[in-house]
């Protein structure tokens, strides 16, 4: 039983993600609310975004603005040993070559508004997905 239930976890956890929609600011005005900028089928935050749009602002809300945002910076190393294979074991030449990638971590926020009244439309009609 256990098993089974540590797998359940596990498996919910690849389905859903490590992230999802989340309030970057909120008021009794407007909002803006993060999600992840690349798609993770399938998983559809834009959709978890929308929802959290409606539960602040159940009577409607425009969507003012949507953008990539860069929210900071991953590096990754890769080194290359020199070796030269002779038989079946390798020989180090005596060098090695090192790869730095500095790439920007981002996000996709999506700013929002209090819809002012019920004649006003509740999202508009800007790009449903961000732009790769």
């Amino acid at each position: 039983m256990p098993r089974s239930i540590a797998l359940l976890i596990i498996s919910c956890l690849f389905v859903t993600g490590c992230s999802s929609a989340r309030y970057v600011s909120r008021d009794q005005e407007r909002g803006v609310i993060a999600i992840p900028s690349t798609a993770t089928w399938p998983v559809d935050h834009r959709e978890k975004a929308m929802e959290l749009m409606q539960s602040h602002f159940p009577q409607g809300y425009i969507i003012e603005k949507e953008e990539e945002v860069v929210i900071g910076t991953e590096t990754q190393n890769h080194t290359d040993v020199h070796a030269h294979e002779i038989g079946n074991s390798n020989v180090f030449l005596g060098g090695e070559t090192t790869h730095t990638t500095t790439t920007d971590k981002t996000e996709w926020r999506i700013t929002y508004r209090r819809a002012n009244g019920p004649t006003q439309p509740r999202v508009s009609n800007l790009p449903t997905q961000p732009v790769q």
